[in-house]
C-alpha cells in the first residue's frame, strides 16, 4: 500500500477539525447587540447559531465523501480558504438574512474540515497509533468550547461583534496557510473511488449496512445524546433549580469541558497499551453512573442536595466522553478505512444530527427540576452501556470470532 511521502502537521489538523466549535460559540455574548445593529429580531440572531449547526452537518455529509474520490488536500485548502471569505462576509452582512445565509455556508466549509481532517488521520495513522493522535487532537478541540466565549468576550469588550467575525477570518487565514504548508495529499489517486452520486450511494450504503462500522456509530450517537442533553439543558435547569448565576455556570461548564480534555489527553496517553474499546468501555461506564447518579439527586430532590454533587456527577458525565469520544472515533474510522471520507462523514453528521434532535428535549419536558434532563440522559447513556455489552458478548462469541477470522 502507498505511503504519502510524510505525516501531516499536528497544528493544522488541530485547526481544522477545532474551527468548529471554536466558531460556534465566540460571538454568543454579543448576539444582543447583533440583533440591535442589524435591526432584526431576537430569532434571526438565534438562527445565525442554528444556521452554522445545520451546516457543519451538511458538510461533513458532502464533503468527506467528495475526499474519496478527489483527495483531501485541495478540499481542506478549499475548505480554509472559503472559512476565512465567509468570516469576512459574516462581519461585514448589513442584514441578518445574509448572515444566516453566510453562516450557514460557513458551518458547511467548517464541517468540510472536521470530516477530512479526520480522514486524513485515518489514511496516515492505524490501530492504536490512530486512536492516541485522535486522542490527542480531541484534548484541544474539546477547550474550543471553554476558550471561544472568552476570547469572544475580551473581544467584545472593546469593539463590536463584526471584529470577533475579523478575528475568524484571521483565523481562517492561519488555518488556510497550515493546510498548504502541513498537510500533504494523503490519498493517492490508486486508492481513489470513482466519482459521481452512483458511487457515493454504493460506498454509504455499504458502509450503512456494514455492523462491523455501524455498531461503534450507532454507540457514539446513543452516548452524545445523553452528553447533548447536558449541553442543551443544563444551563437553564441549573440556574432554574439552584439560582446560580451565569458567571457561576460558566464556571461549572468550563470546569467540566476541562475534564472532558484532561480525560481526552489521558485517552492519548494510555490507549497505546489499554486500547481503545477498553478505553471506551470505562468511558461509557463512568458517563452512565454519573447520569444515574444524576437521576438519583433529581429524584431525591435537587433543592436539598447541594450544588456540588450534581455537579461533580456531571463531571463524571463529560468526563467519560473525554474517553468515548476519541475511542468511537478511532474504532469507527479502523472499520470504514476502505472509504474514510465516507465514513466520517456518516459518523460525523449522523451524530450531529443525534445532537440536534435531542438537544431541545429538556426545554419540552420542563427547566424547573432535574427529573426530565437525568431521566433522558439516563435513558440514552444507559442503552449506550446496554449496547456495548451486547456487543461485546457477540465479539466474545466463538462464532462471532470464528467469522471475523475467516473474513
Amino acid at each position: 500500500m502507498t505511503s504519502p511521502t510524510r505525516r501531516p502537521a499536528l497544528i493544522a489538523l488541530i485547526l481544522v477539525m477545532g474551527v468548529g466549535p471554536f466558531a460556534t460559540d465566540t460571538y454568543i455574548a454579543g448576539l444582543p447587540e447583533l440583533q440591535r445593529s442589524l435591526h432584526t429580531s431576537a430569532t434571526v440572531a438565534q438562527l445565525t447559531l442554528t444556521a452554522f449547526i445545520v451546516g457543519m452537518a451538511a458538510g461533513q455529509f458532502l464533503l468527506g465523501p467528495l475526499s474519496d474520490a478527489y483527495g483531501r488536500r485541495r478540499l481542506l485548502i478549499a475548505c480554509s480558504v472559503a472559512f476565512a471569505v465567509l468570516s469576512a462576509v459574516c462581519g461585514l452582512s448589513p442584514d441578518g438574512v445574509l448572515l444566516v445565509a453566510a453562516r450557514l455556508v460557513q458551518g458547511a466549509v467548517a464541517g468540510g474540515g472536521v470530516a477530512l481532517g479526520r480522514a486524513v488521520v485515518t489514511d496516515t495513522h492505524h490501530g492504536a497509533r490512530a486512536a492516541a493522535t485522535f486522542g490527542l487532537i480531541s484534548s484541544f478541540t474539546f477547550l474550543g468550547p471553554i476558550i471561544a466565549p472568552a476570547v469572544g468576550g475580551v473581544i467584545l469588550a472593546h469593539s463590536t461583534w463584526r471584529a470577533v467575525f475579523a478575528a475568524l477570518t484571521l483565523l481562517g487565514v492561519l488555518m488556510a496557510v497550515a493546510v498548504v504548508c502541513g498537510v500533504p495529499e494523503t490519498l493517492p489517486p490508486a486508492r481513489r473511488h470513482p466519482a459521481g452520486l452512483r458511487s457515493l450511494g454504493v460506498r454509504m450504503a455499504g458502509l450503512l449496512r456494514d455492523w462491523g462500522f455501524m455498531r461503534h456509530v450507532a454507540l457514539q450517537c446513543l452516548a452524545s445524546a445523553g452528553f447533548f442533553t447536558y449541553i442543551g439543558g443544563s444551563a437553564f435547569v441549573l440556574r432554574s433549580v439552584y439560582d446560580i448565576s451565569a458567571t457561576r455556570y460558566t464556571v461549572v461548564f468550563a470546569t467540566n469541558a476541562a475534564a472532558m480534555a484532561l480525560f481526552s489527553l489521558l485517552f492519548r496517553l494510555l490507549v497505546v497499551r489499554a486500547g481503545a474499546v477498553r478505553l471506551r468501555a470505562i468511558g461509557i461506564t463512568v458517563s452512565t453512573v454519573g447520569a444515574a447518579g444524576l437521576l438519583v439527586v433529581a429524584l431525591a430532590g435537587a433543592p436539598a442536595v447541594p450544588l456540588a454533587v450534581p455537579w461533580a456527577l456531571l463531571c463524571a458525565v463529560v468526563g467519560g466522553m473525554g474517553f468515548a469520544i476519541p475511542a468511537a472515533t478511532a474504532l469507527a474510522q479502523e472499520a470504514g478505512r476502505r472509504s474514510a471520507g465516507t465514513a466520517s462523514a456518516l459518523q460525523g453528521g449522523l451524530t450531529f444530527v443525534t445532537a440536534a434532535a435531542v438537544t431541545p428535549l429538556t426545554g419540552v419536558f420542563g427547566y424547573d427540576t432535574l427529573v426530565p434532563m437525568a431521566v433522558a440522559m439516563s435513558v440514552f447513556f444507559a442503552a449506550a452501556f446496554i449496547l456495548m455489552w451486547v456487543i461485546t458478548v457477540r465479539e466474545a462469541s466463538p462464532q462471532e470470532s470464528h467469522r471475523r477470522v475467516s473474513s
